[in-house]
């Protein structure tokens, strides 16, 4: 079977290799953990030989029309997301994006909800009255994950001070310029953890994890879970076992996209791991394995083939 792989690949990267083009791949804006995420990729794709480009964008849901559209050829986009978007719903509702194709599950995406040293929040019930980010016009998924991080700890948006943020590029700098009491914390983020050092320190807090916790949390996020992060080396700011949020990250393209493009990048995944890890300390929860899972959204044709034959 392992054969029957190989000859797939050759035979597809073969055809393009004589007109082989930079590939591109949309990110949220420089310096967001989408697009360190973005250069990850393109560490192990240059590997194989890919010249894979991050196209950064204001926010990762920014980024799915033009993937749609054919003219970026890859994109990262969360579960939540990328589900609207090709089945019409929230911000999509009514105009589905219909030509969008996942192509290999990531990595969970792990968050919880940081504050600076000195704030003295140390649970999530302390966040009642603080300044707290809301809005996120371009990018819908920030306020369904504050509010499902606020639930475990008994709170809603009602509870705090919302601070109008774009994005969360713009949440980030609210923070650093002290404006915000929190922020939502991507742990293994290269610009989470420079943020803690911009601001002298910052505690992450662990979310509820308690029965009425678990149970909040799955009615508002049905896709994501609560989870345990230990403390580590690449995570500087998890000083303690901590509750997290998690769910997955996707790469997706578009039904045109060459299939030669598409097999490339995910043997390129497959075999890139160190590279990307080096890269983004998150990248270690990367499982080549699990790189295609139902989520009842289709895969771009080559890649159904390419995991077809792997896992027959």
């Amino acid at each position: 079977m392992r054969l029957a792989i190989v000859s797939l690949v050759a035979s597809l990267f073969l055809s393009s290799a004589a007109t082989a083009a930079p590939v591109t791949i949309a990110s949220a804006a420089q310096g967001s953990v989408t697009y360190n995420m973005a250069l990850a990729i393109a560490g192990a794709a240059s590997a194989n030989s890919i010249d894979l480009r991050p196209q950064p964008y204001k926010s990762t849901t920014q980024g799915t029309g033009f993937v749609n559209s054919g003219e970026i050829d890859f994109g990262l986009e969360n579960a939540v997301a990328i589900r609207q978007a090709m089945v019409g719903e929230g911000p999509f509702a009514g105009a589905p994006l219909s030509n969008l194709r996942l192509v290999a599950r990531l990595i969970p995406l792990r968050m919880a909800i940081a504050v600076r040293k000195d704030s003295g929040i140390a649970s999530i019930a302390d966040l009642a009255g603080k300044r707290m980010p809301a809005g996120f016009k371009a990018a819908p998924t920030g306020e369904l994950l504050i509010s499902t991080m606020l639930s475990t700890g008994g709170l809603s948006y009602d509870d705090v001070q919302k601070v109008q943020t774009s994005d969360f590029t713009a949440m980030t700098e609210a923070f650093v310029a002290g404006d915000l009491d929190a922020m939502i914390h991507v742990v293994g983020s290269p610009r989470d953890e420079q943020v803690a050092r911009d601001v002298g320190g910052i505690d992450v807090i662990s979310l509820g994890s308690d029965a009425a916790a678990v149970s909040a949390a799955a009615q508002r996020m049905p896709v994501g879970s609560l989870a345990t992060v230990d403390p580590a080396a690449s995570f500087p700011s998890i000083v303690a076992p901590i509750t997290i949020l998690q769910y997955d990250y996707y790469l997706y393209t578009s039904a045109e996209e060459d299939d030669a493009n598409v097999v490339a990048l995910i043997e390129a995944l497959k075999g890139g791991k160190e590279i990307m890890v080096s890269s983004v300390a998150g990248m270690i929860w990367f499982d080549p394995a699990a790189m295609h899972t139902d989520i009842g959204l289709p895969y771009h044709p080559a890649a159904e083939t390419y995991y077809a034959q792997a896992n027959p």
